[in-house]
């Protein structure tokens, strides 16, 4: 196996661990066993989001990126969309 492959596979396992993670809270929160969850120190928010972004949604819940200071990595709150919010 090459660097470059070696690479994109180390890169694929962060992001399907990431995924797991935060589909896990969506679960969570969507099943009504908390009103909210915080998963901190994600490395690759923006292609995670973009992946659990429509589940998230179809069952009224919403992520929302809590940036670091240097936004190398990044806490996602996972909670139940508001009215207010899904009326929007």
């Amino acid at each position: 196996m090459n660097d470059a492959s070696a690479g994109r596979t180390d890169i694929e396992a962060v992001i399907d661990r990431e995924v797991d993670l935060v589909m896990s809270a969506v679960n969570l929160v969507a099943s009504g066993a908390a009103p909210s969850a915080t998963i901190g120190g994600l490395r690759l928010l923006d292609v995670v989001l973009e992946i659990v972004r429509p589940r998230a949604g179809s069952v009224s819940v919403t992520l929302e990126p809590l940036w670091g200071p240097d936004e190398t990595v990044t806490d996602v709150r996972v909670r139940r969309a508001s009215a207010e919010s899904s009326s929007t």
